[in-house]
C-alpha cells in the first residue's frame, strides 16, 4: 500500500506564493495611484458600442431581449442581495451590470469554444459568459483568480454561479501570471478574453501579451477599468480590427446604486 502523500509543504508553498503575489501586486497598484499616468481616450457610450459592434441589423437588439438574459439579471440581483443579506460588508464589489450584458452579448454572438477570464470575485461576469455559452450549445469557460481574502471565501468565491451552469466551468486559483501561460499552452486557441483582475500597467500588460496571440483572429479581447492605465491603449500597436472605451452609466445596476463604468472592447 503507497503511504498518503503529505500535502502540508504543497499548502504551505501555494500559501507563500500566493501572498507574494498579493504584496507585489498591491505595492504595484499602491505605486500607480501615486505615480501613475491616466490615459486620454476617446470614449463612446454603451449604445454606440452596440451600433459599432453589430454585425448584421437588429442582431444586438435580438440577443439582449433575450429570456435567458433577462432571466441570469434577476438571478443574479438575488444572490447578491442574499449575499448582503448574510453578510452587511459581503456584497462591496459592485457588479457592472453593463459589462455583464456585453459579456453575453460577445459569446451570443462570436458562439466561442473557449473563453478565458481573469478575476472572479462572485462569479458575476461568469456566470453571465456560462448562460450564453449554454444558449449556444457549447463552449467552455475558465476563469483564474486568487480567492478572496477571507477565512470564508469558499462560501462567497464564484457564488453567483448556479450548480445547473458550472458543468462548462474551470475555476483556476492563482495569479494570472502564473496560471495563464500553461493555461494557454493546453488550449488550441481563446475566442472570448476579459481581464477584470488587478488593474495595474504590469499585470494588464502582461494578460495581453500572454493572450493576444492565442486570441483567434475575430476573436474579442474584453476589459474592465481601463482608464486607470494606458496599457489598453497600447493594443492599437497589435493593430486590431476593432478598438472602442466605452464609458456609460448604468441604468439597472445588479447590485447597489447606479454607477459609472469604462471597459475597452477589442477585436483582433
Amino acid at each position: 500500500m503507497q503511504p498518503a502523500k503529505d500535502t502540508r509543504h504543497r499548502v504551505s508553498y501555494r500559501t507563500v506564493r500566493e501572498l507574494r503575489d498579493r504584496v507585489f501586486g498591491y505595492a504595484d497598484l499602491g505605486s500607480e495611484v501615486l505615480f501613475g499616468a491616466k490615459p486620454n481616450y476617446e470614449t463612446v457610450g454603451w449604445e454606440t458600442a452596440l451600433r459599432d459592434l453589430e454585425p448584421r441589423p437588429g442582431a444586438t437588439a435580438e440577443i439582449l431581449e433575450e429570456t435567458a438574459l433577462s432571466e441570469v439579471e434577476e438571478e443574479t440581483r438575488r444572490i447578491l442581495r442574499r449575499i448582503h443579506d448574510e453578510n452587511p460588508r459581503g456584497a462591496q464589489w459592485p457588479a457592472d451590470s453593463i459589462l455583464a450584458r456585453c459579456c453575453y452579448l460577445v459569446c451570443r454572438l462570436l458562439k466561442p469554444a473557449a473563453v478565458v477570464e481573469t478575476g472572479v470575485a462572485y462569479g458575476v461576469s461568469s456566470t453571465f459568459i456560462l448562460t450564453a455559452l449554454r444558449e449556444n450549445g457549447h463552449g467552455v469557460l475558465h476563469s483564474v483568480d486568487l480567492p478572496p481574502l477571507r477565512r470564508d471565501y469558499a462560501g462567497s468565491w464564484g457564488a453567483a454561479v448556479p450548480e445547473t451552469l458550472r458543468a462548462r466551468w474551470t475555476l483556476h486559483r492563482g495569479s494570472s501570471v502564473r496560471v495563464l501561460p500553461s493555461l494557454f499552452e493546453e488550449l488550441d486557441s481563446v475566442d472570448v478574453f476579459l481581464h477584470d483582475s488587478l488593474h495595474t500597467t504590469r499585470n494588464m500588460r502582461q494578460e495581453f501579451d500572454a493572450v493576444w496571440p492565442r486570441l483567434r483572429s475575430g476573436g474579442i479581447l474584453l476589459a474592465d477599468d481601463v482608464e486607470r492605465n494606458r496599457v489598453f491603449g497600447e493594443l492599437r500597436c497589435k493593430n486590431p480590427a476593432f478598438w472602442r472605451v466605452v464609458r456609460d452609466v448604468e441604468r439597472q445596476p445588479l447590485y447597489g446604486s447606479a454607477a459609472q463604468i469604462v471597459f475597452g472592447v477589442a477585436i483582433k
